[in-house]
């Protein structure tokens, strides 16, 4: 990458970087795939990242691991189900989903030379948010 003429280029692929997010990943992998059947459904997505290091630093070189995260979605059209919607009408038009985002809670781990995670690099820091579970109903009127 080259910011502007007379300033040296950055290799991101080889221990630059503009960020605090690491340096360009040599690979990543995406995977999505579902099976949908009579008003029911599931979905898997993945994502593998691998790792990269940026150069210099007060502590020397800090190394950014590989990243693997898996999602998994299951839903039912309830709307679809027309037994279950005789014997409950308010279910009519309405669909139950329920998502796993990260579903093994995968975090990146950042060391600096010393084999030492950097403050700014703390788990809770970079992703604050980790596995994440949610349960949706939805109704049309």
């Amino acid at each position: 990458m080259l910011i502007r003429p007379g300033v040296p280029e950055l290799d991101l692929l080889n221990g630059s970087a503009t960020g605090s997010s690491g340096g360009s990943n040599r690979h990543l992998f995406e995977l999505d795939g579902g099976l949908f059947n009579k008003g029911m459904g599931v979905r898997l997505s993945a994502k593998y990242d691998s790792g990269s290091t940026v150069t210099g630093g007060t502590a020397g070189d800090l190394k950014f691991g590989d990243l693997a995260t898996f999602n998994l979605r299951f839903f039912v059209d309830l709307g679809q189900k027309p037994k279950l919607t005789e014997k409950l009408p308010f279910l009519k038009g309405s669909r139950l989903r329920l998502a796993v985002d990260n579903i093994f809670d995968a975090q990146r781990k950042i060391t600096d030379a010393n084999g030492r995670v950097p403050l700014n690099y703390q788990p809770g820091y970079i992703d604050p948010l980790g596995r994440y579970i949610e349960l949706e109903w939805r109704k049309t009127f």
